[in-house]
């Protein structure tokens, strides 16, 4: 039985069930029920942003001193590091990571919070020459309300890299976390009221895409949104956004190449690209799926691959297995189809084996698999699965790998392995992403710099000072004397 709850969090207030009552969700390693919670309806959507436009129009975070504001950020990144052990083993049950991968979460979280801290006081105007007798300059203000809707596979740290730099530059939000995710934000709601965030500056109202997603994303009280999933949500997103006029964010995800050139150090490289793609079981946006590899190395590394995913280990998240389960039972069926269609189209590769624990039986597992002899156009290697699922594509000219890099309706990230410094020069000035990696796929905590990408991967920055744009407007001061 469930024992564990999130409630809806209004206006500084829980909300132990929302106007569609409650519903279960489930850990995908098991398939069975672990927890509970409370799913928001249209009314609760109007609550949620009356609150934050309340809070906005007429409460205290706006008007504090930049520092001020920078300190209760601060503290927010100290509490979920305080209680790293409980979300981490929550994001676990949640989503299915390993544990391992849970805490990179966590700590990433807090150091969006650390870092938009310090840039409270730092967002600053400019003057503008405009000769004797004027005096001009810019003011860097808050937008408004921010309705924000984050996806299941970061669920904590994809909502908080929009809720630190919002909430730096003096806005409101109301996050919609995603309904196979619905725990992730429950701690974080217990710690801003616990450091003295002003009520109804942060709202999380858990509910469906369909209801609480688009009412919010339409929603006449708010002034910003920003999005991260698929095309198809994202477009509807925008069009719902567009009602009102307002900006939006948006990360569509991604088909992200890693080119491996010959001259590559397949002992460095190779684990760079498998960390890349089968890191929580793929389900990542910026995986690097699409693995283009110069044709003097394809055979043996998909060979040594192949052994790498033979070799992985797959079961719960609580026990830091090599992969855990994908997200939900849904998901499950998707990368399967896939994986049908893989066959149809090339070959599949599939390395480890299932989990033997028969409590595991009912778990949403797949396994890590390689496609080979597919090609470049196969659908497989063109869209996105959100599954641990890898293309193989052989490539004579750095030339031709670049083009195959970017014959692709995604632009998110690159990946560039080699040893030769113009190689990898070429590539950084060719390929049409928004991050290009060179000998690396992904460093730290990734919240230094900006992230989104070109074409259908979306528009606007998230991470870095960049994304602090998106939560500001510029209003331009001119007195003549």
């Amino acid at each position: 039985m469930a024992t564990i709850h999130a409630p809806l969090f209004i206006g500084g207030e829980e909300l132990e069930a929302g106007r569609e009552g409650t519903a279960t969700t489930y850990d995908p390693a098991t398939g069975k029920e672990f927890a509970t919670y409370a799913v928001g309806g249209i009314e609760d959507v109007d609550q949620a942003v009356a609150a934050a436009r309340d809070a906005f129009d007429s409460g205290p975070w706006r008007r504090l001193k930049p520092f001020e504001r920078g300190r209760i950020l601060h503290r927010i990144g100290e509490g979920l590091l305080a209680r790293r052990e409980e979300i981490a083993r929550n994001l676990v049950l949640d989503s299915g990571k390993p544990l391992r991968d849970a805490y990179w979460e966590v700590d990433c979280s807090a150091r969006f919070f650390e870092f938009y801290a310090g840039a409270c006081d730092k967002l600053q105007g400019t003057s503008v020459p405009l000769g004797p007798g004027v005096m001009d300059w810019t003011i860097r203000e808050p937008i408004g309300v921010s309705a924000q809707i984050v996806p299941w596979n970061y669920p904590l740290q994809v909502a908080v890299r929009g809720v630190a730099p919002a909430l730096a530059t003096g806005c409101t939000v109301v996050i919609k976390p995603a309904s196979e995710t619905p725990l992730a934000l429950r701690e974080l709601a217990q710690i801003c009221r616990e450091v003295g965030l002003p009520k109804g500056v942060l709202n999380i109202v858990a509910g469906s895409g369909s209801v609480v997603g688009d009412r919010l994303a339409r929603h006449p009280g708010v002034d910003q949104v920003t999005f991260t999933g698929s095309v198809q949500v994202g477009r509807r997103v925008s069009e719902a956004a567009a009602v009102n006029a307002v900006p939006a964010n948006m990360e569509l995800g991604g088909k992200s190449p890693q080119l491996l050139f010959a001259d590559a150090d397949l002992d460095t490289s190779l684990p760079i690209v498998h960390s890349g793609m089968y890191l929580h079981a793929g389900q990542v946006c910026n995986a690097g799926t699409r693995l283009l590899v110069e044709r003097s190395r394809h055979d043996e590394v998909v060979e040594r691959l192949h052994r790498m995913n033979t070799a992985m280990t797959l079961g719960r998240g609580l026990d830091d297995p090599d992969m855990g389960p994908v997200v939900s039972a849904g998901q499950k069926r998707t990368v399967e189809e896939y994986m049908a269609i893989a066959r149809s189209e090339g070959q599949l590769l599939e390395g480890a084996e299932l989990p033997g624990d028969s409590s595991l039986s009912d778990g949403y597992f797949v396994r890590p698999s390689l496609v080979v002899a597919a090609g470049a156009t196969a659908r497989v290697t063109q869209e996105e699965i959100f599954g641990p699922v890898l293309s193989v594509v052989p490539f004579d000219t750095a030339e031709e790998g670049i083009t195959i890099a970017n014959d692709s309706e995604f632009g998110l990230v690159a990946g560039v392995h080699t040893t030769n410094i113009s190689t990898a020069m070429l590539a950084a000035q060719e390929l049409a992403a928004g991050q290009v990696w060179i000998n690396s796929f992904g460093v730290g905590l990734d919240v230094e710099f900006p992230f989104s990408g070109y074409k259908r991967s979306g528009f606007g920055r998230e991470k870095g000072l960049e994304a602090l744009d998106g939560y500001q407007q510029v209003k331009n001061v001119a007195v003549a004397f």
